[in-house]
């Protein structure tokens, strides 16, 4: 389970350890069209490929991790290519973006257990590739308006 994050309000998911190391998730999304003054219903769907910086947590309970999201957002304002009405190279594509992001997570190893491997708290920063390039090539948007704060909830079961 994810709040915020850049994935709707909400977002729910399920993934697979490949490796000690990369973990690739499946997130879907909502944003409401009463929440935070929206307009607009979103769906989103992200699949998310996490890398933990270290095969063991540290200090017992920390994983740091770093990765790329590939998100694609629905909503009646979001478009695949550039609609007709606007001047070419205007604007571009706004459905489907790429987001870097870094984290960590407070891991808590429950190996009595045999359905439930572990539990996790984490938050992560991450961008939107169109939001960081307009924070790099104008001055209108500043590199701290470009992140997003995510905070989530991952159960690791057997």
């Amino acid at each position: 389970m994810q709040y915020a994050g850049g994935i709707g309000f909400m977002s729910a998911g399920f993934g697979y350890e490949v490796s000690p190391t990369y973990q690739p998730v499946l997130f879907v999304g909502y944003l409401s069209e009463s929440f935070g003054g929206s307009q607009n219903r979103v769906l989103s769907v992200s699949v998310k490929n996490s890398f933990y910086l270290s095969r063991q947590p540290l200090l017992k309970y920390f994983r740091p991790y770093a990765g790329l999201s590939i998100n694609w957002g629905n909503t009646n304002n979001t478009f695949r290519s550039l609609p007709e009405y606007y001047p070419d190279e205007y604007y571009f594509q706004n459905k489907v973006h790429s987001a870097p992001f870094v984290g960590g997570e407070l891991y808590v190893n429950l190996k009595p257990n045999k359905q439930i491997k572990g539990m996790g708290v984490y938050a992560e920063l991450s961008a939107l590739d169109a939001y960081l390039l307009e924070a790099i090539r104008t001055q209108y948007v500043k590199p701290h308006m470009a992140l997003t704060l995510a905070l989530g909830l991952t159960v690791y079961i057997n």
